[in-house]
């Protein structure tokens, strides 16, 4: 029984990779589709039709018995959604600092003049 678990090793090891690239990249795709779709008409249409190719490409792998093609294709899947992602924390980067600045110069003309509430910092003690 041990001489035949050595012969079958390797084989084993071989469907072990194989299914895990397969659950890494259905869940890559899964993923994917659910933020694109959470996330709607903040992606633009190319990188949106990118993504959708990349998803589909994983999908069409997923039935090979190349783990590395898979991996592969899950790979270029994430690179094109990380570069979603960039540009949209980018703009939302850029929006956050806009509002910074308009509410700076909100403050300066006239709210700022106005004397602030003094702030007590204290405990409540239940003496029973």
């Amino acid at each position: 029984m041990v001489t035949d678990a050595e012969s079958h090793a390797e084989d084993d090891r071989r469907q072990r990779e194989l299914a895990e690239a397969r659950n890494n990249g259905e869940n890559a795709a899964y993923q994917a589709e659910r933020q694109l779709k959470d996330l709607g008409d903040a992606v633009d249409s190319s990188s949106k039709q990118e993504i959708e190719e990349a998803i589909k490409a994983v999908r069409e792998s997923l039935t090979s018995d190349d783990a590395a093609e898979i991996n592969a294709k899950t790979e270029s899947l994430h690179t094109a959604f990380h570069k979603v992602s960039e540009a949209m924390y980018q703009h939302a980067q850029e929006q956050a600092a806009a509002q910074t600045t308009d509410g700076a110069a909100a403050s300066t003309n006239g709210a700022g003049t106005e004397s602030e509430e003094d702030v007590v910092d204290a405990e409540v003690v239940d003496e029973k």
